[in-house]
């Protein structure tokens, strides 16, 4: 074996000086860093000798492999999750952080290298916020648009670090978010482009508790004018304005109009179609909205998103005052996103609602109120997230319950069954104060 290595050590001398230098500094070095290269073929099945290999390797020859950094890593890192001792852990550590250093001395990529070296103290070293968001922070500086998507993830959870350890505002995590959204914006439609997707998904979950409409808004106002032409911006502030119902409110109605506008005219889709719908919804034109709802539902992919638009449209009609139609179309939502109980929510709305139109003189305006509460009470029971949501509005319906007296006027008392007619027709419970 060392025959044929010397030969092939003697092959690669005489092709230029440069391989002296990346096989070592003297024949001796380039023979041992040649014998010890193989550690990767050890890696598995003998990581032990693979170790002691690499060390030769990394000692004699660090110019020799990029390869020699990214499995150096990845051995100390292994020693380091076994280890049991604390201050040999930490040595292990140590070790792996500086192979990072050492790779960007002998090859360069500095924001490249650094950005997993931050991800690496992100996951390794919870304590050093600062020296990891500085990190991470000057990856993105060298990189900037070329950033690695998991480098901006942990950017952003760098950041939100900071600022629970009381060493950052939310006004500096919330630009923290528009640099990395603003990167993942940029590589979107590029080759790799579903990387990119999946980390501003991450990005906006993890810093949703500090994305209020407080804050989109004026972020939206800001940067419309220099965006207003770029889908991937457009795409990104439409979904954040419209999954917190900013539109909605008076001050985001008008720039959610602005975005979603000029995102509609530049890609037409169930996205920007729902974006349409919800300005017209605004602006309680709710034929017009339905009219741009049911194009979302004809562009939508899946049948989540479908279920989605389906209860736009049932929304519409709940505010035209429509509630049959309301019923309905919240009805079909449901029966295409199992576990969801929102549908039954707005179905509840439609019937509290009805009090005055099935007011029959009788027990009818009291059962609307309990039919309503049917219908919140399975939404909690399906779907946990609207459980807060549900008894809220349950406690509200209670209130209008009738007195024990008042139905017992019409020969009935509390746990009777009874049928709300109007347009309702359910069968439903009694209830008394």
């Amino acid at each position: 074996m060392k025959k044929v290595v010397s030969i092939i050590v003697g092959i690669v001398l005489s092709v230029s000086a440069f391989a002296q230098s990346k096989y070592g500094a003297t024949p001796q070095d380039s023979i041992t860093c040649i014998e010890s290269l193989i550690y990767k073929d050890y890696l598995k099945a003998e990581p032990k000798l693979a170790l002691e290999l690499w060390r030769k390797a990394y000692k004699v020859c660090p110019q020799s492999q990029k390869t020699l950094y990214t499995n150096g890593v990845d051995l100390y890192k292994d020693l380091a999750d076994k280890e049991t001792d604390a201050v040999k852990k930490e040595a292990y550590l140590d070790t792996m952080f500086s192979i990072y250093d050492q790779r960007i001395e002998m090859f360069g990529q500095k924001g490249y290298v650094l950005g997993y070296k931050g991800q690496a103290m992100l996951v390794n070293r919870p304590s050093e916020k600062e020296k990891t968001f500085e990190i991470l922070s000057q990856a993105v500086e060298i990189t900037k648009n070329k950033t690695q998507a998991g480098t901006l993830v942990a950017l952003m959870f760098a950041a939100i670090n900071m600022e629970k350890a009381g060493k950052m505002t939310k006004e500096e995590v919330i630009a923290v978010f528009e640099k990395t959204v603003g990167i993942c914006a940029a590589n979107k439609d590029n080759k790799g482009g579903d990387r990119y997707d999946a980390a501003e998904e991450k990005i906006q979950s993890v810093t949703s508790p500090y994305l209020d409409c407080e804050v989109l808004v004026p972020m939206a106002k800001k940067n419309f004018e220099a965006n207003k032409t770029e889908l991937s911006w457009l795409r990104t502030t439409v979904t954040l304005l419209k999954r917190k119902d900013c539109y909605e409110t008076d001050a985001g109605a008008d720039i959610f109009a602005k975005v979603a506008g000029a995102y509609f005219e530049m890609e037409p889709s169930a996205s920007g179609a729902d974006g349409m719908g919800k300005i017209f919804l605004s602006k309680k034109e709710y034929d017009k909205a339905i009219e741009f709802f049911n194009k979302a539902v004809d562009m939508a992919e899946t049948n989540d998103e479908k279920a989605e638009y389906i209860m736009s449209i049932a929304k519409a009609y709940l505010y035209k005052s429509s509630y049959a139609q309301a019923r309905t179309y919240a009805l079909k939502a449901a029966g295409m996103k199992s576990g969801w109980g929102a549908p039954y929510i707005l179905i509840g709305d439609c019937y509290a609602q009805s009090y005055k139109s099935c007011d029959d003189g009788e027990l009818g305006r009291f059962g609307v109120y309990w039919a309503a509460v049917d219908k919140y009470q399975k939404a909690k029971s399906i779907d946990g997230s609207v459980a807060e949501t549900a008894n809220t509005k349950i406690a509200r319906a209670s209130i209008q319950y009738p007195e024990t007296k008042d139905v017992f006027f019409y020969s009935k008392k509390s746990g009777d069954p009874y049928t709300v007619g109007c347009w309702i027709n359910e069968s439903t419970t009694i209830r008394t104060k």
